[in-house]
């Protein structure tokens, strides 16, 4: 659901995913699946000056054509904010509400139909990691990168069993000499990881502040994972619960 509060300078767009499905897992060697239902929500602020597009045409409008679509038609559009390969609502885009992929309770979530299919290059991306570094998808042609997708890393999502999966992947790859670039997406700030993130191997570089790529890739079911080949074209995608469909591939 985005909920906007207009004023003369800006509208205050809050983010909301609602009934969003997650995979949890207990401490146990074993993990216990788990369902927890709930909602994460961000606030994007939306200027006056903020690039705007017409869904309907594609086309960038005026924010005065923007209002006055607002006006004549109130309650048939919503505001969407359109993240670019940053992460971050760059952009927005009025959209009216039919097309949009929204549940019972009024909450919009990702349409699952918008995300990245097999077969495709994966839209392009720049993540900054907790390490300092800049990772970039088009100068990471020629390796494997695993995209991790989270809300935060807590408790009862994140936690030793449903991080060990994933580093022992990532390892297993590495003794045969295969290297896999792994990220992984929060909300969490960078203080916010380096107190969560556990001096053990949790198999993935966190990506502070970066919940805009779930957007950007459309994920509505956390933790979630797309493996991009050496080419930059998506080799697989599964949540966690079916993590083997990942795990379980032959790499060369």
């Amino acid at each position: 659901m985005f909920v906007s509060r207009l004023n003369k300078f800006s509208i205050c767009l809050l983010v909301v995913a609602g009934s969003a499905r997650f995979s949890a897992f207990c401490q146990s060697e074993e993990p216990k699946v788990v369902r927890y239902n709930g909602k994460v929500s961000q606030q994007i602020v939306m200027t006056r000056n903020s690039p705007i597009v017409d869904h309907a045409t594609g086309k960038r409008i005026t924010y005065e054509t923007y209002d006055n679509m607002l006006k004549r038609s109130p309650g048939q559009y919503k505001t969407q904010p359109i993240f670019d390969k940053y992460g971050k609502a760059s952009s927005f885009e009025i959209i009216k509400k039919s097309q949009l992929h929204i549940q019972p309770d009024g909450s919009v979530m990702n349409n699952p139909d918008l995300m990245p299919e097999i077969g495709e290059p994966i839209a392009p991306f720049i993540m900054r990691g907790l390490d300092g570094r800049e990772y970039d998808s088009e100068r990471l042609r020629g390796k494997y990168i695993l995209l991790g997708f989270w809300v935060r890393y807590e408790k009862p999502l994140y936690t030793l069993a449903s991080t060990k999966v994933i580093s022992s992947f990532i390892d297993e790859n590495k003794k045969k000499g295969i290297e896999i670039v792994s990220l992984g997406t929060t909300l969490n700030t960078e203080e916010e990881c380096l107190e969560a993130i556990p001096k053990r191997n949790c198999g993935f570089i966190p990506v502070p502040e970066s919940y805009g790529f779930n957007h950007r890739y459309k994920i509505s079911e956390t933790p979630y994972f797309i493996l991009v080949d050496r080419k930059g074209t998506v080799r697989a995608m599964a949540p966690h619960t079916e993590f083997s469909k990942i795990s379980d591939l032959v790499l060369r």
